[in-house]
């Protein structure tokens, strides 16, 4: 079995992370959001990610035939807590993670955090942008946290938990509890 790299953002097993994404698009449909992709590896075309936004599936179109095959390889290795995934449910995972990673780089830039919320079956959810570095969120003592616990909880209520990309990896944001 070959040895898989795990993404930050989603969690998605690859075999390699040679595959970049550029060029990404996106329009609201009235069913959904269409987008596009060109997947690259190295400086060369291998091919591009499409939905349609209209329900439908997402899709690949490769460059060439070698590419077609490449990329089945590709998403026939991947994993999802160890289980396998269509080659449809690999190129969503990694339009996320390309979306996440852009998030990340956008507060990075601006000197914010990027919170994420969880769900009961711990799948993502929104993101947040707040005015407070990390290192000042992970900290127990953080007089930010009621704040950002009182706007979360009234923006937000079912969500299950926070977790906070600490510049490396995502982390819990243990907020104190907020009476109804």
């Amino acid at each position: 079995m070959t040895e898989l790299t795990t993404l930050p953002h989603t969690g998605l097993e690859v075999p390699h992370d040679r595959y970049t994404l550029a060029d990404f698009q996106q329009t609201e449909m009235r069913c959904g959001i269409a987008y596009s992709a060109t997947v690259n590896e190295g400086g060369r075309c291998v091919g591009v990610i499409e939905n349609q936004g209209d329900g439908g599936g997402t899709w690949f179109y490769p460059a060439t035939a070698a590419d077609r095959r490449a990329v089945h390889e590709f998403a026939a290795t991947c994993r999802m807590d160890g289980e396998p995934l269509s080659e449809e449910r690999v190129m969503d995972r990694l339009i996320d993670e390309h979306e996440m990673a852009g998030e990340v780089e956008k507060c990075a830039r601006q000197r914010k955090s990027l919170l994420r919320a969880l769900d009961e079956d711990g799948q993502i959810g929104v993101t947040v942008a707040v005015g407070a570095p990390p290192v000042w969120l992970t900290r127990a003592d953080s007089p930010f946290l009621s704040r950002i616990a009182r706007k979360l909880k009234a923006s937000d209520p079912d969500v299950s938990a926070w977790e906070v990309w600490t510049g490396d990896q995502w982390a819990p944001l243990n907020l104190p509890a907020i009476p109804d």
